[in-house]
């Protein structure tokens, strides 16, 4: 894992993005339920959504980085899996901050009355690659160890909640499922912002001082 993290091009941005992605995704659903009428259904909680997969989509890059060493094939489909998935998770937003300033919903109307049915195609099915990407994440880190164990339970356990909560829009579910993946992503940023840079790196093991 350490020599996959140091080849990254850019380990403390990937890093922060990580710790700052799950972080953004529970506040946006708590800002859902506090300041909007629940899940998915706020201008408040729809902006920071939005925030949280732009996140996601940098973090994500760095995530499957660290895993290329030792499952370079695993590491493009989670990467795959987890750009559809956040970049269509951020129209899921999008339609949130719609519902919460009209009161309306596009996906509502479309199911509903059956209008424009073909719009619904711009969210489903990518609107389910999200969680599957933490499940497939989840269950290659468990098969090569290449992070604690515990994180792929939990990137599991997350994904596996996201499924529960968010198509129904449970909140409290949804809100057990934020906290998982809080647990599980933040500690993989933390561990890119301990590698130490490239350049650095280089110079310690010559011994020579940093400029």
């Amino acid at each position: 894992m350490t020599g996959s993290l140091k080849a990254l091009p850019a380990p403390r941005l990937f890093g922060l993005a990580a710790v700052a992605a799950p972080l953004l995704f529970l506040v946006s659903d708590v800002a859902y339920v506090t300041a909007g009428d629940g899940v998915n259904d706020g201008v408040l909680g729809g902006a920071i959504g939005v925030w949280s997969c732009l996140a996601f989509v940098v973090a994500w890059v760095g995530i499957s980085r660290t895993l290329e060493g030792v499952a370079p094939r695993g590491a493009f489909v989670v990467l795959v899996i987890g750009l559809v998935g956040f970049t269509s998770g951020a129209g899921f937003n999008v339609d949130a901050i719609q519902r919460g300033f009209y009161g309306e919903s596009f996906l509502n109307g479309a199911s509903v009355e059956g209008s424009d049915a073909v719009g619904v195609l711009a969210f489903l099915p990518w609107g389910w690659c999200a969680p599957l990407s933490f499940l497939v994440a989840g269950v290659l880190v468990w098969r090569t160890r290449a992070h604690p164990t515990w994180n792929a339970v939990l990137l599991v356990l997350g994904g596996l909640a996201f499924l529960a909560g968010r198509p129904a829009a449970v909140d409290p579910v949804v809100i057990v499922a934020d906290t998982l993946l809080v647990l599980a992503v933040v500690p993989l940023g933390l561990s890119m912002l301990s590698t130490p840079a490239p350049g650095v790196a280089t110079r310690v093991a010559a011994g020579t001082p940093a400029q």
